[in-house]
C-alpha cells in the first residue's frame, strides 16, 4: 500500500484535481452497495420459495386430480354416465401428452358440457343400462385435429364391424379375455381412421380416432386436419379394452 501511495505522490506533484471521495462517502457507498445485495438475495429467494410453493401446491393437486378414482355406482342412469365418462376420459389422457387441447364436438346451438368426456345417453329403456352411449371429442396439437370417439351399445349378442367396407385399409378380428376384437383401418379421401370394436356379452364397446376435428356426419365428407389420426390403431385397441367398461 505505501509502495502504491508513493507512486502516486510522484505521479502527481501539484496542480491535481480533487479526488471527490472522502471516507465517509467511501462507507457510505459500500453501505448501499450491500443493501442492494442483501435486496436482490431477499427477491431471489422469495422467488425460489413461490416457485417451490406451486411445486408443492400446484402439482400434487394437479396429480390428486389425475389419480383420483372414479365413482363405481350403477344404480341410476346418471350414476352409470359418470362412471363410464371418468373410465374413459382418464384412459383417452392418459395416451396423450399433457399439453394437448382436448375439445367436446358438438352439434351447432348445443352447450358443451364441462367434461369434455361426458357421454350422451339416449334412453332405449327404463333400466340404467338400456340407453346408447356416446360421445366425440377434438384433440388438437401441433401437428394439427383429430377426434376420438366412443360409443357403448347395450346387447347380449353384440357383434362388430363387418369386413370389406368401402375405404378399408386393415380389418381383422383377434380373440381376448374381454371379448372378440374388431380392427379396421378405413379411408375416405384425405381421411383415416383407426377403428376398435370389442364384442363383450352385455354390451358392444367401440372406439376410433381420425385425422379430422370436424364432427362426423352420415354422408358427409370430412377435410383432413392433421397427417394421422390422433390415436394410432394400437391406441384405439388399447381403449377398446380399457378395464371399467363393463355394466
Amino acid at each position: 500500500m505505501e509502495d502504491v501511495r508513493a507512486a502516486l505522490t510522484a505521479y502527481v506533484t501539484e496542480d491535481e484535481p480533487p479526488i471527490g471521495l472522502t471516507g465517509d462517502a467511501v462507507l457510505a457507498a459500500a453501505r448501499l452497495s450491500r443493501r442492494r445485495h442483501l435486496l436482490t438475495g431477499v427477491v431471489a429467494l422469495v422467488v425460489v420459495v413461490l416457485a417451490l410453493g406451486l411445486a408443492v401446491v400446484v402439482l400434487p393437486h394437479r396429480n390428486e386430480v389425475a389419480s383420483r378414482p372414479c365413482p363405481t355406482a350403477s344404480d341410476t342412469r346418471s350414476a352409470l354416465v359418470d362412471r363410464l365418462s371418468c373410465v374413459i376420459g382418464k384412459a383417452v389422457r392418459s395416451m396423450l401428452d399433457p399439453a394437448v387441447q382436448i375439445s367436446r364436438l358438438t352439434i351447432p346451438g348445443e352447450t358443451p358440457p364441462e367434461d369434455p368426456f361426458h357421454l350422451i345417453a339416449d334412453p332405449a329403456g327404463d333400466a340404467p343400462r338400456e340407453a346408447l352411449f356416446h360421445m366425440g371429442v377434438r384433440v388438437t396439437d401441433a401437428r394439427g385435429s383429430g377426434s376420438v370417439y366412443v360409443l357403448i351399445v347395450p346387447s347380449g349378442n353384440s357383434g362388430g364391424p363387418p369386413c370389406e367396407e368401402p375405404g378399408e385399409i386393415v380389418c381383422r378380428t383377434e380373440p381376448t379375455a374381454h371379448g372378440t376384437l374388431w380392427l379396421s383401418t378405413l379411408r375416405f379421401g384425405e381421411v383415416v381412421t383407426h377403428r376398435v370394436a370389442r364384442g363383450g356379452p352385455d354390451a358392444l364397446v367401440q372406439f376410433w380416432s381420425n385425422n379430422s376435428g370436424v364432427l362426423e356426419r352420415a354422408g358427409a365428407s370430412l377435410p383432413a386436419q392433421r397427417p394421422e389420426p390422433a390415436l394410432s390403431l394400437a391406441q384405439v385397441r388399447e381403449l377398446a379394452l380399457t378395464p371399467g367398461l363393463d355394466f
